[in-house]
């Protein structure tokens, strides 16, 4: 599972504008490239811009949503109604918008620029990972299997799969030792103070769980009650705290009576 979602303000506003048929139609951004991200978790982030090419020419069946909602359906690459498009800014997009409460909804709000945020959601088929100047990990998209977009209320909303977040801890653990002399390389099969192979240890701590956050690689929101998946429990999974935090009461309690009493 190593479905990502990314989100920022778009570089400029959306436009919205009125087709001869009178349907409405946005265009704006969905992805910018050579722009580093905000922190993601112990990286940062920049989409090179060939990282479209290979899907973009594969024709695939991309969404646009509002809000990363299936229910909230603006178009559809498949349906001639989502048009995408790379330029030197990055990925341009058009939906001509249904004729529906969601669609007009959507027309009026990028009208009056309540609308500004967009994302993208991806796998990652191909990344390089090095060492910015400061020392953080910085990661850079090269090839992705792009399967939606989203018009955003709320940009700051970022999503990074567990893959990700495992590579960007290998890096800096790496890097954390000056003496390493070329901070360029790629950290392949990087072998920790157990001797398990990290590749080896993200397949065994890969999230099993379904509910809908695990399946979009956000252990951190897991809703499933006794959800006990090895991974989920590395996320600080809330179910498991709230596990932990139990067991730890009920011990002191435990401890306390026996002292009391003895």
């Amino acid at each position: 599972m190593n479905k990502e979602i990314r989100s920022f303000t778009a570089p400029r506003p959306f436009t919205v504008r009125t087709l001869p048929d009178g349907s409405k139609q946005v265009s704006g951004h969905a992805i910018v490239f050579n722009s580093p991200s905000v922190d993601l978790g112990g990286f940062v982030e920049v989409c090179d811009p060939s990282m479209l090419t290979r899907t973009l020419r594969e024709n695939p069946d991309v969404l646009a949503l509002r809000d990363h909602k299936s229910e909230m359906l603006l178009g559809r690459t498949t349906a001639n109604t989502l048009a995408l498009s790379v330029d030197s800014t990055g990925l341009k997009f058009a939906v001509t918008l249904p004729k529906t409460s969601i669609g007009d909804d959507t027309a009026e709000n990028v009208r009056l620029r309540n609308l500004t945020g967009c994302s993208f959601g991806f796998n990652t088929v191909e990344d390089k990972w090095t060492v910015a100047d400061d020392g953080s990990a910085l990661r850079t998209l090269l090839d992705v299997d792009l399967f939606e977009i989203s018009l955003t209320s709320f940009p700051a909303y970022q999503e990074t799969s567990v893959e990700a977040r495992s590579r960007a801890a290998q890096v800096t653990t790496k890097r954390s030792d000056p003496s390493d002399p070329d901070p360029e390389d790629e950290l392949e099969g990087v072998i920790d103070d157990d001797g398990i192979d990290d590749d080896d240890d993200d397949d065994e701590l890969r999230c099993s769980c379904r509910c809908e956050r695990c399946i979009m690689s956000d252990c951190r929101s897991c809703y499933r009650m006794g959800c006990e998946d090895l991974s989920c429990r590395s996320s600080s999974c809330p179910q498991q705290d709230e596990q932990r935090a139990d067991a730890l009461r009920i011990t002191q309690m435990y401890h306390s009576r026996r002292a009391l009493y003895s």
